[in-house]
């Protein structure tokens, strides 16, 4: 465990296209990051699964780096980011952000398994926690708070309203 007071900054930065598939049979989602020229649509079987596009936006994706120790996060997990807009009071995520008020934002790291069925997993409480300091650490307005949650706090991804993050230049901001 690292005794270093981490200064974040982005490395690796690759900008492409959050896909978002289901299966017409099962139900099942998918996520996945693309940098293909444009997002990918066609159907495709993958026993058992007939996998149809449903959504794509464009997104980057990155590595976090200290700038102190060199110690590097790995996001590999982490598909995409996206900044929540929603007002459900049924939704986790909703409702931290109404907890958290005016002037405070809620990023929601969106992993692979969009239903958590497939793997059980989503992203790792290590890249949470680094995505969490990178945003807080140049926040200079008292009261104002960025928090980064895992997709799985979010009631239901597919009616989530959202706004994915597109460019790098907005993460630094």
């Amino acid at each position: 465990m690292s005794m270093c007071a981490h200064r974040w900054s982005l490395t690796d930065i690759r900008s492409g296209y959050l896909v978002v598939e289901g299966c017409r049979h099962c139900g099942a989602r998918g996520t996945y990051f693309s940098t293909e020229f444009a997002a990918p649509k066609e159907d495709y079987w993958d026993e058992p699964h007939h996998w149809q596009h449903l959504f794509s936006s464009q997104a980057v994706t990155f590595n976090l780096r200290c700038d102190k120790c060199g110690e590097v996060v790995d996001l590999k997990d982490v598909v995409g980011l996206q900044l929540c807009t929603m007002h459900d009071a049924s939704c986790d995520v909703a409702r931290l952000q109404a907890e958290l008020g005016e002037g405070s934002s809620v990023y929601v790291a969106l992993c692979s398994d969009s239903t958590h069925e497939t793997t059980g997993t989503c992203v790792s409480e290590a890249g949470i926690k680094a995505l969490n300091e990178y945003f807080n650490q140049r926040l200079r307005r008292e009261g104002k708070q960025i928090v980064v949650v895992p997709c799985t706090k979010c009631k239901n991804l597919d009616r989530c309203q959202a706004i994915v993050i597109a460019d790098s230049g907005l993460i630094e901001l």
